[in-house]
């Protein structure tokens, strides 16, 4: 009989020990609490007016950062490219033609300075020739005699042949002169045509962008949650085309119930812990307090009498491995 009440004792002393340990665990102090994970939802929308042109991913499927969702177009946008491209190509072409005109412009002016350089030749052979037959009958007119009006005359053609020289030089300055302006007309026409181009380029380049925009990638590994829209839709700017849950869970709610003490405190660093794994932990951050509200139905107590808490948001690490959904305490 009394080893039987000695059993007994240790009994209550071991399972009383237990209970402390657990206790001194999982709910030392009032300030430890339960609480249960989330994952925020993201909602992929469509910039533009735009038709599905095939649909990649169902509910449920779980897809990695950088796989294709959804591939759509837009007509409207399709019709903007292809005008900026035209526009891009006859400018372009405008530019060549511009080009070409300048180059038949400038062989007219060589051609022009050619014919004055030869009628200058010309005149001037001319006034030699005379100058030289001059010459010939004035020496046999005045052999032997002064030659004054040899020179005289020599005089008055060699100012006759510069004369011709010079007014030829002025009308090439002038031709010269002309080809100058005519350059100087071109580049600047060029140049505004080429700005046009840069500019019309660069809008493409943005609707190009956009153009791949359109089409929608998973930017982190997650679970599609709901697809809203089939292949061939047409569908409004800003609609919503698919959701999608990360794998792991970005935050907690916590639920403070009963008489535990409120002494937790924003940016206040906590652990969360598995409840049912208790190896899973990882460090999180408070970053705001709810209201009071009914305690989820998966850490109720009792499906007859509902608790009540305040509602405590912790954010965490998504590197982490904890499930959606997963219920925690919060230390």
């Amino acid at each position: 009989m009394l080893n039987k009440l000695n059993s007994f004792y240790i009994f209550i002393f071991v399972l009383f020990t237990s209970l402390l340990l657990i206790n001194n665990r999982y709910f030392k102090g009032s300030s430890s609490f339960l609480g249960v994970t989330y994952a925020k939802e993201y909602k992929i929308t469509s910039e533009k007016d735009a038709i599905i042109i095939d649909a990649y991913v169902v509910p449920g499927q779980t897809v990695q950062l950088g796989d294709l969702l959804l591939e759509l177009e837009s007509p409207e946008l399709t019709l903007e490219i292809e005008k900026l491209r035209k526009e891009i190509g006859l400018m372009n072409s405008e530019k060549q033609e511009k080009e070409k005109l300048l180059e038949s412009e400038l062989q007219l002016f060589q051609s022009e300075k050619k014919i004055i350089q030869g009628d200058i030749d010309s005149d001037i052979q001319l006034l030699e020739k005379e100058m030289n037959l001059n010459r010939s009958l004035t020496e046999e007119i005045l052999e032997g005699k002064t030659n004054n009006i040899s020179n005289d005359s020599l005089s008055v053609f060699q100012l006759e042949i510069n004369s011709i020289r010079q007014k030829g030089l002025l009308k090439l300055e002038a031709i010269d002169i002309q080809i100058l302006d005519k350059k100087q007309d071109h580049q600047f026409d060029q140049s505004q045509i080429q700005a046009r181009i840069d500019l019309a380029e660069q809008e493409l380049e943005w609707k190009l962008q956009e153009k791949d925009n359109l089409n929608k990638y998973a930017t982190f590994s997650g679970v599609i949650e709901n697809v809203y829209v089939k292949q061939g839709e047409h569908i409004e700017a800003f609609s919503s085309l698919v959701s999608i849950n990360p794998v792991h869970p970005s935050s907690v709610v916590g639920y403070l119930v009963g008489k535990k003490e409120r002494d937790k405190t924003l940016g206040e660093e906590v652990i969360v812990r598995s409840l049912e794994h208790p190896g899973i932990e990882i460090k999180g951050r408070i970053i705001g307090f709810g209201s009071i509200v009914a305690v989820p139905e998966v850490l109720q107590k009792s499906t007859t009498v509902k608790a009540f808490g305040l509602e405590v948001f912790i954010e965490i690490s998504e590197e982490n491995n904890f499930p959606v959904g997963e219920k925690i305490i919060v230390k």
